[in-house]
């Protein structure tokens, strides 16, 4: 019999992962809550992948990512992923993806420039998901546990379409579920990205490492009656970045080139603009582009946005881009639990205390494919395939009394204000225990909300995994008394290297609701 391999999240990471484990001949099921690759942040990405090439070589592939993540990178992480990258790259185009070499980076271009690059991405890995006979795909499944059995995982369990509680069993699984950024009230993320991984990872007994550490992408479109867009690198040598007052900010703050600024220095561009808007509104100033220019992939995308670019400035703000901690993989990208692999997001490693612009693609890219082949090949003198099986109903468990008086909707604006508040740009010891103290109570009320359809289920678990992953970046937030690239912290503004080049872990108690935290050095 077929070793059988399932994987939890349908972004880039996910489908690597079932390519790759199909492909050693595994017997695959795929499953997702949504649209295979269009309900990820993938989707919604530039398509941009930073890897070694032929300008780029290993050595300064690996010297730039560890820099920028400050030292706190897994460095046989970011070596596997400098010698893997032009595989990786190849095996994409393989799949049909019109990916090219730019400068330090590969760029996936969109026939139509009007297309986002992401949504062209996953529909040609998509196309490859379907001509493998090998791979099932279950959509509309929500996963709400890891199964396991003597020590080791023996699958998944969640409800299905209908809402009826079934368990998936199989010899591997792959958690490839993204971050969480959608927890916060400003954001670029996809709109169920809500840390529901690092959820299901933290109850099944795994360590969280460096979850204080939460990437802002600088330059996110706000303002009323507009989208939470991206504004793409690269950005057109006319636009100027300006404060309420006019100041040119690339100017006052010795940025340079924005599009540098944007690609690897977004801790301080985000931590400067935060300053700026609390005097203020930041502004793209973009009446210096010229007509033609509007035509060609990035600004093709902005111009869908309904904005008088010609005459106006179009108001921008700091945002979560992107989650630098997660789970703890070894080089084969197995967690602490035996059968259980992980890969991109919802992983820790690569990107140390922040991450290098075109890191995130790629880290899918690679650690997918290496999470399938040796999820495939797990324990495989036992393999018993993948199948669906009823849940056995469960005993013994208590609701909260009382019952939350708010709808869902509320809770969920009160974690989102929390995180952007408590667990924002800048950070501070007060705001962190008040952060928590508000995010223990909302637990509470979570808690006691009776579900009574499917769609409520799905959105209290959700919620629940939002506030679990928001006390995870506070805890860990509260103890870490520096500042450190994505990180920074009012009341410890300087990096310190003496004390705090570690990384911090946490281990989850669901009785308490609590974690405890404890520091391993980085190396």
């Amino acid at each position: 019999m077929k070793n059988g391999v399932v994987v939890v999240g349908a972004g880039l990471a996910g489908m690597m992962a079932a390519i790759a484990a199909s492909d050693e001949g595994a017997e695959v099921t795929l499953v997702d809550r949504g649209a295979i690759g269009l309900g990820t942040n993938t989707a919604m990405s530039n398509a941009v992948f930073a890897g070694v090439s032929d300008s780029y070589s290993v050595q300064e592939y690996v010297r730039e990512t560890m820099e920028i993540g400050r030292f706190l990178n897994s460095r046989k992480k970011v070596e596997i992923a400098a010698e893997k990258s032009r595989e990786a790259v190849a095996l994409l185009k393989s799949f049909g993806v019109p990916v090219s070499p730019m400068g330090t980076l590969y760029q996936v271009k969109s026939p139509d420039p009007r297309v986002i690059s992401g949504v062209t991405l996953v529909r040609r890995v998509a196309e490859a998901i379907g001509s493998r006979p090998g791979i099932r795909v279950v959509r509309d499944f929500y996963v709400t546990g890891i199964v396991k059995r003597d020590g080791m995982v023996e699958g998944i369990e969640g409800m299905d379409a209908r809402g009826v509680n079934v368990v998936w069993r199989a010899d591997a699984v792959v958690l490839a579920t993204g971050g969480a950024g959608a927890m916060y009230l400003r954001n670029d993320n996809q709109k169920y990205i809500m840390g529901q991984g690092y959820y299901l990872a933290a109850a099944a007994g795994l360590p969280l490492i460096d979850m204080e550490f939460v990437q802002f992408f600088p330059v996110v479109v706000t303002g009323e009656g507009l989208p939470s867009t991206i504004v793409y690198p690269p950005i057109h040598e006319t636009i100027r970045l300006v404060n309420s007052a006019g100041e040119d900010l690339a100017v006052k703050y010795s940025l340079g080139s924005l599009t540098d600024a944007v690609m690897k220095k977004r801790d301080e561009l985000s931590i400067e603009l935060y300053g700026e808007i609390q005097k203020g509104a930041v502004f793209l100033d973009c009446r210096r582009v010229p007509a033609e220019a509007w035509n060609e992939h990035p600004l093709s995308l902005l111009r869908l946005i309904k904005h008088d670019f010609a005459t106006k400035p179009l108001p921008v703000s700091p945002a979560v881009h992107f989650m630098m901690g997660g789970v703890m993989t070894d080089d084969s990208c197995q967690c602490g639990l035996p059968g259980l692999f992980a890969c991109g997001e919802v992983t820790w490693g690569l990107h140390g205390a922040n991450r290098r612009g075109g890191n995130a693609l790629m880290e899918c890219a690679v650690f997918g494919t290496l999470a399938g082949r040796n999820a495939a090949h797990f324990d495989e003198g036992s393999a018993k395939g993948t199948r669906m099986e009823p849940m056995e109903p469960r005993t013994g468990g208590t609701v909260a009394a009382g019952g939350s008086r708010r709808s869902l909707g509320d809770i969920k604006g009160e974690i989102r204000r929390i995180a952007w508040d408590n667990a924002g740009v800048i950070r501070s010891a007060d705001g962190l225990m008040k952060g928590l103290e508000a995010a223990r109570e909302v637990q509470r009320e979570l808690d006691g909300f009776i579900p009574g359809t499917r769609r409520e289920m799905c959105a209290k678990g959700d919620l629940t995994a939002a506030v679990v992953t928001l006390k995870a970046i506070l805890t860990a937030s509260l103890v870490r008394h520096e500042s450190r690239g994505s990180f920074f912290r009012e009341d410890y503004p300087r990096e310190d290297d003496a004390s705090w080049k570690k990384n911090s872990s946490l281990i989850y108690d669901p009785v308490e609701g609590t974690f405890a935290v404890t520091h391993i050095a980085a190396h």
